[in-house]
């Protein structure tokens, strides 16, 4: 059965990251405004630390690796490879072409080396993130969840160790390796729903605990480190998590299903699609900009969904 919250999760992150996080750099490019707070930067983090986790859940509750599993990896790696990899090389060239990340990101990148070495491609530096998780995924997603748990674990100590020895490494690397490892753990000895008789009040408390934990942030926004806005991060994972089971109830499913279909194709192609639209109106007025790129958003989903569906029907 299709569970719609995941869908809704998926459009709540893309959107965020894409109406508010990109767009700025369009709406102010001469550097972005005093209230593009580092708490903004921290959301932006727990938008892409929730999807990798969902990743995580998703494909730790359908695949089972090694001797008592019943999935093949090769059949694995080559559903993931042709789901995202050709669509990531067009995206990879469309934002080298219009100058928004240089040949030598662009080249990490495209070999899935960027999460460890410099440059990264902008925006996409995501995608060789969630292949390496790919990557590693047979070596985790066990029948037994001690053997999830320590595979889990090993990897991902190894990965710091990585982490101090070499400080090229991508702490953003580090953050969705965690979540995604969460995810494959959980998804054998946990549900995330909470319909237990507690569970509006969790969810209510989470969302008015963050409350104060965003004043605080708005408070010191110019002195967060990366690591603070991390760990606001990591807390936001959970809050968005559970805000958009709560939106999933409320019913629109066909929209979050279309929506949610279209939501891979649109971050990797949303920046070629704002160059476009700016490249044929670029209005001065800040005001009218915002309104004339934000109508692009549901041009946007239109094509790519489009995108989507003739690639799906290509490779099938």
């Amino acid at each position: 059965m299709r569970e719609y919250r995941f869908d809704v999760v998926r459009v709540v992150c893309m959107t965020y990251i894409i109406t508010y996080v990109h767009l700025y750099e369009y709406i102010y490019p001469q550097g972005r405004m005093t209230c593009y707070l580092p708490v903004c930067i921290a959301m932006a983090h727990a938008c892409l630390g929730l999807f990798t986790f969902v990743s995580g859940y998703l494909l730790g509750k359908k695949y089972c690796f090694g001797e008592r599993g019943n999935t093949d990896v090769w059949t694995f790696y080559k559903k993931r490879i042709l789901r995202i990899i050709p669509l990531f090389i067009l995206s990879s060239i469309a934002l080298w072409m219009i100058g928004l990340n240089s040949s030598e990101a662009t080249r990490n990148g495209l070999l899935c080396i960027s999460p460890f070495v410099d440059p990264k491609p902008r925006t996409i530096y995501y995608i060789p993130i969630i292949l390496w998780c790919y990557l590693v995924t047979p070596l985790v997603a066990r029948r037994e969840l001690k053997w999830r748990a320590l595979g889990c674990l090993l990897l991902f100590a190894l990965l710091v160790v990585v982490r101090f020895l070499l400080p090229s490494v991508d702490d953003r690397f580090v953050f969705n390796v965690f979540f995604y490892f969460i995810g494959v753990v959980s998804a054998v000895c946990f549900d995330w729903r909470l319909n237990t008789s507690y569970g509006n009040a969790i969810k209510t408390f989470t969302v008015l605990a963050f409350v104060p934990l965003v004043a605080i942030a708005i408070n010191y926004s110019l002195v967060l480190t990366t690591f603070r806005q991390m760990a606001l991060g990591a807390i936001g994972v959970f809050v968005i998590f559970f805000v958009c089971e709560g939106i999933s109830k409320l019913g629109g499913h066909r929209f979050f299903c279309l929506v949610s279909y279209a939501s891979m194709a649109c971050y990797l192609f949303h920046r070629f699609f704002y160059w476009v639209a700016e490249s044929i109106w670029n209005p001065s007025d800040t005001d009218i900009k915002w309104t004339y790129m934000l109508l692009t958003y549901p041009i946007m989903i239109i094509l790519s969904y489009a995108i989507q569906k003739a690639y799906d029907r290509l490779i099938d």
